[in-house]
């Protein structure tokens, strides 16, 4: 009986680790680069792929670095979705949550010479980012990443199949892998080595003028080679020693290892609709179009996800409380209608590079708000879902509306804690809620808070839930219900109440005061996008070491 999805799949094979990313000088090393051309609308798709070959289910304990030997992007063709629509919404909140995709202008199309033009001169010159290997496809491919990877990482592609090919050991780097035919398929997958992309690159110009049968850079580059290797192998052994000439050779003459109806091997194949037709030894399957069939093409194949990041995981034996790694910033990502559309991303982009630099998690969140209507209460309830979501994961979270800006990346959660814990005669062991009420506010601002794991904050959070009174009852609702449940008796003793406070982590536009202010909540009656993007830009200007006098609330 052929196997499905639920039975255990056939292709097994031993696990590997990964390595950890290299870096000196300011540069960063992976072993490998993998690239997958996306349209915007794939959002179902790029999920399926994050979770198959990299591990990602949520963002829930997020990859704030990579720091293995692999490096991912989605590389974002075709232009953004149109304003003001859902697509739009939903497209720059996966951003906010993944920061994991790059967008080329509208202009720029897939095609191989756009995608090694931009590693050569954004990714490396840019970015300072180096690569042993270019694993590229498009977002209807499926890759046995894994099996790649390792082939690879042993340099014998095809090790289980009838003519598995050894990649030179001299310059194992000088190698391109795909099919050469022309057509729109050589661009769906192909693997270079970081030589032959240069090779491809500086010679780009010769290639396409005298050998462009098609608009494929590495095809033509395929060509060029067949028909100048030979006269580059009789120039080097006229000039050079025998072992010296075919050193200089493997610099000067890629290897290209083809995969297409015209070379004995075919490892990339074309879906043919059933699992069965695929083989072990078929590591790439272009035309895959529906996600129920990659998600069993995953399953056949027992795709095994590599890791890009090691991430963190709270533990409750952690000894310091304050320890960065147990700390995550958190937003929303969701966006209501057009109001924040503009703005959204930007602002989150200001949260996480606050944690990047102090060490910290940046989760942001959309879906539990996207489901406040099946709760049939207000939207903005998704915070206090979030919040539960997330809390368990962590030691500390701190909560911040997506109108909040971070004025100072230097000021960290722990000097806060710190400066608290000081400033207040209770003992800071026993808060486990930090909340401020502005002087001219009638009850607290959950606008921006910090919370602390802890039996009391989890039971906090449902006794929240439960208030039902709140939940369609403007305008303050799990505001509202977060001030009844923190004036219990039994519950004050567990919240330090900023009473008054303007400053230390919830502070208006008007009383912004420099060096002073942490946090500006811009949070007018009206829409706040066009007052949060002049508090991002004067964020900015901060970040470079200039002055900000004032913010206004317009």
């Amino acid at each position: 009986m052929p196997p499905t999805t639920t039975q255990k799949a056939p292709f097994e094979e031993e696990s590997d680790t990964g390595i950890s990313v290299e870096t000196t000088d300011g540069t960063t090393h992976y072993a490998y680069i993998v690239i997958i051309a996306s349209e915007a609308p794939y959002e179902s798709r790029r999920n399926l792929i994050r979770a198959t070959y990299f591990g990602l289910y949520d963002n829930l304990v997020p990859c704030m670095r990579y720091n293995t030997d692999v490096f991912y992007t989605f590389w974002i063709h075709g232009g953004s979705p149109a304003p003001n629509t859902p697509l739009r919404r939903r497209y720059e909140a996966e951003k906010m949550e993944w920061n994991d995709m790059v967008e080329m202008p509208s202009d720029v199309p897939f095609e191989q010479e756009t995608i090694l033009d931009w590693v050569e001169n954004t990714l490396k010159v840019s970015r300072r980012i180096e690569y042993d290997y270019l694993i590229v496809q498009d977002i209807e491919t499926f890759i046995q990443l894994h099996v790649v990877k390792r082939e690879l990482d042993a340099g014998v592609i095809g090790e289980y199949s009838n003519l598995p090919y050894v990649v030179s050991m001299d310059q194992p780097l000088n190698m391109v892998w795909g099919t050469f035919t022309g057509s729109e398929d050589d661009k769906r997958a192909f693997v270079i080595g970081s030589d032959a992309v240069q090779l491809a690159m500086s010679k780009r110009n010769q290639i396409q003028r005298q050998f462009a049968v098609s608009r494929h850079l590495l095809t033509n580059t395929y060509n060029y080679y067949r028909a100048v290797s030979g006269v580059l192998k009789a120039e080097t052994d006229a000039l050079l020693e025998p072992e010296e000439a075919v050193e200089a050779q493997g610099r000067l003459i890629p290897e290209f290892i083809r995969e297409d109806e015209k070379s004995e091997t075919r490892r990339f194949i074309r879906w043919e609709n059933n699992v069965e037709s695929v083989h072990i030894e078929d590591h790439v399957i272009t035309h895959v179009y529906q996600d129920k069939e990659f998600a069993d093409l995953a399953s056949w194949t027992s795709m095994r996800s590599i890791p890009t990041c090691i991430r963190h995981y709270y533990s409750t034996d952690r000894p310091n409380d304050r320890d960065p790694a147990s700390i995550a910033v958190v937003t929303s990502s969701y966006i209501y209608d057009q109001c924040m559309e503009p703005s959204a991303t930007f602002a989150a982009e200001n949260k996480r590079q606050y944690a990047l630099q102090n060490g910290y998690s940046f989760v942001s969140r959309s879906s539990e708000f996207a489901q406040q209507q099946l709760k049939h209460r207000k939207t903005v309830w998704g915070k206090i879902d979030v919040i539960e979501k997330v809390l368990p994961k962590y030691r500390w979270l701190f909560w911040l509306d997506m109108d909040a800006v971070i004025m100072d990346y230097n000021r960290t959660i722990e000097a806060l804690m710190e400066k608290l814990s000081d400033e207040y005669s209770r003992s800071f062991s026993e808060i486990d809620l930090v909340i401020a009420r502005p002087h001219q506010d009638k009850m607290i601002n959950a606008g921006v808070f910090l919370i602390r794991n802890s039996p009391w904050s989890l039971q906090f959070l449902r006794d929240v839930q439960s208030a039902t009174d709140w939940f369609n009852r403007g305008p303050s609702f799990e505001q509202g219900a977060m001030a009844d449940i923190i004036n219990r008796p039994e519950n004050r003793g567990h919240v330090l109440l900023l009473d008054g406070d303007d400053q230390t982590f919830n502070t208006l536009p008007r009383l912004y005061t420099p060096n002073v202010s942490f946090i500006v909540h811009f949070a007018p009656d009206k829409c706040p996008n066009d007052a949060v993007l002049k508090g991002l830009a004067a964020a900015d200007v901060i970040q470079q070491g200039g002055t900000v006098s004032k913010l206004d609330d317009d």
